[in-house]
C-alpha cells in the first residue's frame, strides 16, 4: 500500500509540474528543481534572494510569477488549495 501512495505522489506532483509548464512557467519550475540546494531552506521554504539569483529575475518578478502559480493551481486544483496560503 506504502508503494501505491507513493506513485500516487509522484504522478500527482508530475501533473503539477506539467499544468504549470504548460502555461508558460516551465523555466520557474526547472530552475527551482535543478537548485533545489540553492532556493530552498534546510526547512523547505523557499529562499527568495537564491531564488531570484538561479532566475536571473528580480524580487518583484518572482512574487508576480509564483502568485500566477498559485492562482493557476487554485483554478486546477482547487481541493489541494489552502486559501490562507495565498
Amino acid at each position: 500500500m506504502h508503494k501505491n501512495n507513493d506513485l500516487i505522489e509522484i504522478l500527482e506532483r508530475q501533473e503539477i509540474i506539467d499544468k504549470l509548464s504548460s502555461k508558460g512557467h516551465k523555466e520557474l519550475v526547472e530552475t527551482l528543481l535543478s537548485n533545489e540546494s540553492k532556493v530552498y531552506t534546510k526547512k523547505g521554504r523557499l529562499n527568495k534572494s537564491g531564488a531570484c539569483r538561479a532566475l536571473g529575475c528580480t524580487g518583484k518578478q518572482l512574487e508576480d510569477a509564483l502568485f500566477e502559480c498559485r492562482e493557476i493551481l487554485k483554478k486546477e486544483f482547487p481541493e489541494y488549495m489552502d486559501d490562507e496560503e495565498v
